[in-house]
């Protein structure tokens, strides 16, 4: 065996070893509000959401469970009705097909409730929920 046959590989100054091999300079704690920032980022990034929040204008803020959804009906009128048992969530609005879909696949977070002035500052494909209205179901 020659010494030309074996191969010695040298590692090159920019090579991925060296970017183990250099000593990482020390992390630094996140602060608070970096670490709501990467919670915040993680949970946004993750699938599915256990609950859909339904944020009226006024300030109120519902949440239902998913697991309760039965019916998310979608009217080309511009309105979309969701069925929650107990109760049923109707929003107006535009462009709402595509929030449709992300809570038939229970990824959207939450609907809000828009203002006026906030629909003259979105592109016109934009979503828009000009109204929400919560109702409790009466049982028979």
């Amino acid at each position: 065996m020659k010494d030309s046959d074996t191969h010695t590989t040298h590692a090159r100054p920019g090579s991925t070893i060296h970017k183990f091999l250099k000593p990482q300079p020390p992390r630094h704690e996140p602060t608070e509000q970096e670490a709501i920032d990467s919670f915040q980022e993680a949970r946004a990034q993750s699938r599915d959401a256990l609950m859909l929040d339904v944020r009226l204008s006024s300030g109120r803020i519902a949440s239902f469970p998913y697991s309760s959804l039965l019916l998310a009906d979608y009217l080309p009128d511009g309105s979309l009705l969701l069925d929650f048992g107990k109760y049923e969530v109707r929003a107006e609005g535009s462009n709402m097909l595509r929030v449709r879909e992300l809570i038939v696949e229970h990824r959207a977070r939450f609907i809000q409730e828009g203002v006026d002035i906030e629909r003259g500052l979105k592109d016109s494909d934009a979503v828009h929920f000009e109204h929400i209205e919560i109702t409790k179901v009466e049982e028979l």
